[in-house]
């Protein structure tokens, strides 16, 4: 079968790779090109990494805490289906690059460093052709603090609160699924950045002007809005996820004798 030199091309974008390489696997499958492309990724590294062009929507997150709990990270790996990232060979791949992470600061630290003789990077890759699907460390998230806790759901969100000190494991995790849950875009409202602030109150601002009212009345609309904006979307004047008769802080004063304070926080979602 003669192979055309626009498939040949059209190989070469996707893969990377030389263009007598991509001659040679377009001609081995009978021009067929998703064979031609596993016919080149069993040649190796080059292949797995330049999938680039191959569109990945999913894949799976998780957060984890070192034994002393003064460490967490949050690592997500993408993959190609749906499937993949459901499948026990791939989260407990996800886990096992999970137990390595708190030594490194980065992404490309972790990346380099070398476990049992290989680097994470190449163990990746080797498990690019298992799964027969890119892969690719998408995310790697760290936090260092006296007392981190964690809490993952279903995969596809995960976060890490910091605690200034040592406190009851099950309180600290309940304020991380809080967090999972309701998502709040800083602690306190002198945490939320400026440029929120102004957006927010530009179309706060927006919508007060199409009411009927006066100048006055107006203004404190616009106030109310922005204190309803801000108790909603901080995570200590939130409504406790368990009772919303209370607020996150409410829920920390009773539950701590000492004034704990939280250092920071992730959330991460990939879903």
């Amino acid at each position: 079968m003669k192979i055309s030199i626009f498939q040949i091309y059209k190989l070469r974008k996707i893969t990377g790779i030389g263009i007598m390489d991509c001659k040679i696997a377009l001609t081995k499958t009978n021009g067929n090109f998703e064979k031609a492309i596993d016919f080149l990724r069993k040649k190796g590294e080059k292949i797995a990494i330049n999938r680039s062009s191959l569109e990945v929507k999913e894949g799976a997150i998780l957060s984890s805490v070192n034994i002393d709990q003064t460490s967490g990270t949050i690592i997500g790996l993408s993959c190609e289906t749906d499937f993949l990232s459901r499948s026990s060979d791939f989260l407990n791949f996800l886990s096992k690059l999970s137990e390595k992470s708190f030594l490194y600061n980065t992404k490309k630290d972790f990346l380099s460093s070398s476990y049992h003789g290989r680097s994470i990077r190449e163990m990746i890759i080797e498990k690019i052709s298992v799964f027969d699907e890119k892969l690719e460390l998408k995310i790697f998230e760290k936090i260092n603090s006296p007392f981190v806790v964690n809490y993952t759901h279903n995969n596809k969100i995960a976060s890490l609160v910091g605690f200034s000190f040592e406190i009851k494991k099950s309180i600290a995790k309940n304020i991380a699924m809080h967090i999972t849950a309701m998502n709040p875009i800083a602690i306190n409202k002198k945490e939320i950045p400026e440029d929120l602030i102004k957006k927010e109150l530009e179309i706060i601002r927006f919508q007060i002007e199409k009411e009927k009212k006066t100048d006055q009345i107006k203004e404190k609309m616009i106030l109310g809005r922005m204190k309803k904006f801000i108790l909603e979307n901080t995570l200590f004047n939130q409504k406790y996820i368990k009772d919303n008769n209370i607020t996150v802080q409410e829920y920390m004063n009773r539950s701590f004798s000492k004034n704990v304070k939280i250092n920071s926080y992730k959330r991460i979602s990939i879903s």
